[in-house]
């Protein structure tokens, strides 16, 4: 079913355009992807979208903020758990790389298109990034705290060490792969908990 049949079929015009969105956005960019192209792909004439949307800018913010709100949701149950810190982290890697696998592209936009939002817009993306990162810290200094991890550790760039190797996982991981997300996340955890542990 095409996007145009799509937004016949159920009605719902602004999920076929965010769906049509994150996937151009993904396939050419935020800045080679035109009104036009999206209007294009869904079937409507580009000035029909603004009935839907507001603009461009707006359906990438929209994307961006769910997609990281998805990822919040997803480690959030494990700065609340009791287990220990290293498991915690363990658990939060692997929920990380199966929220990429439950759709590579858009977590590609998400990770990689976020710098192009305006300056109203930029501070909003920054922000959810930042709460994402807090869920890291937090369970770090944890595992500071407890003596699982080395107390030497600067916990804003370990941090961002372990997220900027996550944020390149939608660029290789294959739902065709020989492993599934959940292997590679204990994977990656076995690499990237290596260097932090007391």
């Amino acid at each position: 079913m095409t996007a145009a049949q799509n937004v016949e079929a159920n009605g719902k015009p602004r999920a076929a355009i965010m769906n049509v969105a994150m996937h151009l956005f993904g396939q050419k960019g935020f800045n080679g992807t035109s009104m036009r192209d999206i209007a294009n792909a869904v079937g409507l004439l580009p000035g029909s979208l603004y009935a839907h949307i507001e603009n461009k800018e707006a359906l990438l913010l929209e994307i961006v903020e769910d997609g990281v709100g998805r990822f919040i949701a997803a480690v959030d149950p494990f700065t609340k758990s009791q287990t220990d810190a290293i498991s915690r982290l363990r658990r939060m890697i692997v929920a990380h790389v199966e929220v990429v696998a439950d759709n590579p592209e858009r977590s590609q936009v998400v990770f990689h298109q976020w710098r192009f939002l305006g300056e109203n817009n930029l501070p909003k993306a920054i922000e959810r990034r930042r709460k994402y990162e807090a869920c890291f810290i937090q369970v770090i200094q944890e595992g500071v705290d407890a003596g699982l991890i080395r107390s030497d550790i600067n916990l804003r760039i370990a941090v961002l060490t372990i997220l900027g190797a996550l944020n390149w996982t939608p660029e290789w991981f294959s739902p065709d792969g020989k492993l599934n997300a959940r292997e590679i996340g204990d994977l990656m955890a076995d690499a990237l908990l290596g260097g932090i542990l007391a």
